[in-house]
């Protein structure tokens, strides 16, 4: 189980501003009983799921109606770990929206990652 936030906050430049941005995420994971044994390949299952809160941007120091957005997403994403090395990936679809005539609306958020991890190793 993961519960994690963030803030993303941006300076002033000459009175504009981008909007402030504050993001959650819940992530439950499981590893099916079949996958719980001795292989190289240490594989997962997770239900992800992340909001975001983007705020009302600036211009000429003045707000601007319209601008700010919510969004929650919501889908599945899998793990995989070989001794030092990481590989997912997942794809997340909208459930809940809010949109500001300036953002596009996404149908679905698509994510890859491969991690090395560095300072996992025994000396």
């Amino acid at each position: 189980l993961w519960i994690g936030g963030g803030l993303m906050r941006f300076a002033e430049s000459q009175g504009d501003r981008r909007p402030n941005v504050y993001s959650t995420s819940f992530v439950y994971g499981y590893r099916p009983h079949a996958w719980r044994n001795d292989r190289p390949w240490d594989w997962r299952l997770f239900a992800e799921f992340s909001g975001e809160y983007v705020g009302l941007m600036e211009r000429a120091g003045a707000l601007m109606p319209g601008s700010d957005a919510s969004q929650i997403f919501g889908g599945p994403t899998v793990l995989g770990i070989y001794k030092y090395f990481a590989i997912s990936g997942g794809a997340q679809f909208p459930i809940y929206r809010d949109m500001g005539r300036l953002y596009p609306r996404e149908r679905v958020r698509f994510a890859i990652n491969v991690s090395y991890f560095l300072f996992s190793h025994s000396h």
